[in-house]
């Protein structure tokens, strides 16, 4: 096993579920400003984790050293909204379902009944006496 990513990082993703096969790690040439140093090293580092469809790119550092350390952060604080993400989805879809289900209170209840009758007088109003 590589040093990458390091073991309290490892750890941290693991208890994520992140399966660490599974993430496809390279190395290419930076973009953007930075001279011969980008143009001539591959310092940018690209992780790729198929099952939650992340793709990330780091090439904020010079070395490729710093960029790796910092994509693999950058990898976990993205598992972890993700997971957070879906627990708030999850709540939200049981606090809909449970407000949902609830009874009316009695006195909504009361105006919905107050209301049907005002409804019907109204109508039986506006009928004709039938003596057509």
């Amino acid at each position: 096993m590589t040093a990458f990513p390091p073991a309290y990082l490892r750890e941290h993703l693991i208890a994520l579920g992140c399966d660490l096969a599974r993430v496809e790690e390279s190395f290419i040439h930076s973009g953007g400003a930075g001279g011969q140093n980008v143009n001539k090293v591959a310092t940018c580092v690209q992780l790729r984790y198929a099952p939650s469809g992340i793709l990330l790119k780091m090439q904020e550092h010079r070395t490729q050293a710093s960029n790796r350390l910092a994509a693999w952060k950058l990898l976990a604080a993205q598992l972890q909204a993700n997971r957070e993400r879906v627990a708030r989805e999850r709540q939200a879809a049981r606090e809909l379902k449970r407000r949902q289900n609830a009874q009316r209170p009695r006195g909504v209840k009361k105006q919905f009944v107050e209301l049907k009758r005002r409804r019907a007088k109204t109508r039986d109003a506006r009928r004709g006496t039938g003596e057509e």
